[in-house]
């Protein structure tokens, strides 16, 4: 049996990935699976998952599997033989990482990840807080980024801002840029039917989003940690 295509969206929390495969819905070759490894009462292991999409992808009659991989979904160990399978390609999916984090605290105050509109909640930001969670990240696509350049194999990269936070046509083609980048093509329609998922926060300005964002700030400039803040985890 030939192997199928796969690409694993390497991203994190809140960096728009959810919303890429979603997306796919719209791709008749493509069946994406958005909570492949999400944490269940009885998970099945990494390779039992996998199998199981495989086989309904195939069921289905598609050809491109896809489906995302936060750091800690798996182990590293996991998440490693999971990205050496055949036919497996990545794609790293990123986000401001101060726009990512706030996303990511409201979700978690509300307990609502998706389909409820969060631009009226503010936050008091923690600076330790929001540094380990840029740890975690900057360690999480560092890894990647070498585990990719040992092999010289292609390190696409789509971003939030530029490739995600657009309209739903235009994330889809980047999406299929970057699969292409890796050797698969992902044929995407002149109309879609499915436009993913809604945004929940319409803030833009971060200064509107924390309640106590001149205290935050000024610890960031403290810290030397702005640059950090404001750009990618890589």
């Amino acid at each position: 049996m030939t192997v199928l295509d796969t690409v694993c969206l390497v991203s994190s929390p809140r960096t728009g990935a959810s919303h890429l495969l979603s997306l796919c819905e719209n791709l008749a070759e493509a069946q994406s699976f958005p909570q492949l490894f999400e944490p269940i009462a009885e998970r099945l292991s990494p390779e039992a998952a996998i199998a199981a999409a495989i086989e309904a992808t195939r069921a289905a009659r598609r050809r491109v599997m896809l489906f995302r991989l936060w750091h800690d979904m798996l182990s590293l160990d996991e998440a490693i033989a999971v990205a050496d399978r055949r036919g497996v390609r990545l794609v790293l999916v990123m986000r401001r990482q101060i726009d990512a984090y706030i996303s990511w605290c409201k979700a978690i105050q509300l307990g609502q990840w998706h389909g409820i509109d969060t631009s009226s909640l503010q936050l008091a930001g923690s600076i330790d807080d929001f540094v380990a969670f840029m740890d975690a990240q900057e360690t999480w696509f560092a890894h990647w980024h070498t585990w990719l350049t040992r092999r010289y194999l292609p390190v696409p990269v789509l971003r939030y801002e530029t490739d995600i936070d657009q309209p739903p046509e235009w994330a889809l083609r980047r999406l299929s840029a970057a699969a292409a980048q890796v050797g698969i093509t992902l044929r995407v329609p002149a109309t879609l039917s499915a436009t993913g998922l809604v945004k929940q926060d319409r803030v833009k300005a971060v200064a509107d989003k924390l309640s106590n964002w001149p205290q935050f700030s000024r610890e960031l400039t403290r810290r030397g940690l702005e640059k950090r803040a404001f750009g990618y985890p890589l």
